[in-house]
């Protein structure tokens, strides 16, 4: 290391006095030059990315996982053995048109259990630590999915996907907040893609390996074969957050895994970020000024339009492609390639913003058109036609890129810590209302044509290439305008020059005139 001892602790020591005291003064306004080189810098970023990416990954997928594995189950006879589909009739042919209304409000429980347990999560993260309230979550919902296999009635399944939807919404706002405190802004979209990938990653795995519990387990099991699966499952979870009480971080200013120059490294590159500083207490101020900032609207209304689509393919996929004509096997197997194009899509666009600055908002917007011309299709595809409507399918589920595109810039477009954690936690606020339309719209449409709900993402995504479009124009005018007030030269939210402002006083990115908006 070309860092010396005396160096390294000073670096360190001035970011913590100022980051960790609640009421310390903010000091003058100074930069601090960094203390390392190029390749010190490299390493340290290898260690984290091979450390902290595969324990979000894996959780995220274990997330993923835990919530679709209702979907799997009704190949088993879940929905008949709790009452949660129908038969109210038959088409021309003789197949029958299902009633899925029972099973929707099942699946809305999990979102509306999110939606309550989102910004309580959120604020017990800050105080507490991520590394406290994760862990315990991830504990408490694996034990809520071997209880589902208790279930016996249509209120049972409600119970248990309330509390389960509840305990899951302490993550993907934490890991977005994470990210910022681990990575630069301009590492930060691939790193958000990575993790945020494990959702295709789990709709990819996941029908194959419930495929065989079902019939592997479960038909040698003296319980129904849907229920074997849950125990299973959950055992898994509640194993795995034994490693996040052991192996998860919190900041990097407070983690003991790190050395002192590593710190002085992490503690250097979170003030490059100009973002804001760690802090444990709650201001009120910040999360103010989250609710009037038309950037938290734009990244929730952007997530919600694309939550819409996305919930009703994770929740119906597997019924809606085996309407379309396929046995049950064949069902659960293509719903793999969803997953495989989903995690494909997400971890692309992830490498080109990082390679490529300025793509985000435009990446959104193609992103969108390419799954509005696979509602089209399934829209009006002939239903003889298998193979054109599971290409409408496929083409649908790479929207969700586009949602994992905006949950990186609520992080990245937002200064303050509890600012940006307010932020982070609204955006899942959209998720969670988009999840809980999109199954409700194809719910309320008669199967196996879904028109309703075709018509209804269509609509959705559209509007996600508006406000996309939108927010782009108006962010680079902002981006302008400060760079004609300062003096400094920055834009895709690097400001070069002396700046202004220090890590010290953790500002907003509306208080700091230095901040540059990432496009």
């Amino acid at each position: 290391m070309s860092t010396t001892p005396t160096d390294a602790k000073a670096a360190f020591e001035m970011v913590e006095k100022a980051s960790i005291v609640d009421d310390a003064v903010p000091a003058p306004p100074k930069t601090t030059p960094d203390v390392f080189t190029p390749e010190d810098e490299r390493r340290f970023i290898r260690k984290i990315d091979f450390w902290i990416i595969p324990l979000m990954m894996f959780t995220y997928f274990l997330q993923s996982y835990d919530k679709g594995i209702m979907s799997s189950a009704t190949q088993f006879g879940l929905n008949a053995d709790l009452g949660l589909t129908t038969v109210i009739g038959h088409d021309a042919t003789g197949a029958p048109i299902t009633n899925n209304h029972k099973y929707a409000n099942a699946s809305m429980m999990f979102y509306i259990g999110y939606l309550i347990g989102t910004y309580p999560m959120m604020f017990l993260s800050q105080h507490f630590g991520i590394t406290r309230v994760v862990p315990f979550a991830v504990l408490g919902w694996g034990a809520v999915v071997m209880a589902t296999a208790a279930c016996r009635s249509y209120a049972g399944i409600m119970v248990a996907r309330l509390f389960l939807g509840l305990l899951e919404s302490a993550v993907a706002p934490a890991f977005t907040v994470l990210v910022t405190f681990w990575w630069t802004r301009e590492e930060q979209a691939l790193r958000t893609s990575l993790w945020y990938s494990a959702v295709g990653m789990a709709t990819m795995l996941s029908p194959l390996i419930n495929y065989g519990l079902g019939h592997g387990v479960g038909e040698k099991s003296i319980m129904e074969p849907w229920r074997p699966m849950f125990l299973i499952v959950g055992a898994v979870t509640i194993l795995w957050s034994a490693a996040l009480f052991a192996w998860l971080p919190d900041t990097p200013l407070t983690c003991t895994r790190l050395t002192e120059d590593e710190r002085a490294i992490a503690s250097a590159r979170l003030a490059r970020n100009n973002a804001g500083t760690v802090s444990r207490s709650f201001n009120v101020a910040q999360f103010r000024e989250a609710f009037v900032d038309y950037k938290t609207y734009s990244c929730t209304l952007i997530i919600l339009l694309t939550g819409i689509p996305s919930g009703a393919i994770g929740t119906f996929g597997t019924i809606v492609i085996n309407g379309f004509g396929f046995d049950h096997f064949a069902s659960l197997a293509l719903t793999s390639p969803i997953g495989a194009i989903t995690a494909l899509a997400i971890l692309m666009v992830g490498y080109v913003t990082r390679r490529w600055l300025g793509l985000r908002y435009p990446l959104i917007m193609a992103l969108a058109l390419i799954s509005a011309t696979g509602t089209l299709l399934c829209w009006f595809g002939p239903r003889s036609n298998r193979g054109l409507l599971f290409a409408g399918v496929f083409l649908l589920a790479v929207q969700v890129a586009a949602g994992g595109l905006a949950v990186g810039l609520a992080a990245s477009n937002v200064a303050g810590h509890t600012k940006k954690a307010t932020v982070s936690a609204s955006t899942f606020v959209g998720y969670c209302v988009g999840n809980i339309i999109g199954p409700l719209i194809f719910g309320a449409s008669p199967g196996p044509l879904y028109r309703a709900g075709f018509i209804g993402s269509f609509i959705c995504l559209v509007l996600v290439v508006i406000v996309a479009a939108v927010t782009y124009v108006t962010l680079r005018l902002e981006n302008r305008k400060r760079d004609r007030n300062t003096g400094l030269a920055g834009g895709n939210g690097i400001s070069t020059g002396v700046r202004h402002h220090t890590i010290d006083e953790d500002l907003t990115d509306m208080q700091n005139e230095d901040f540059r908006y990432v496009l």
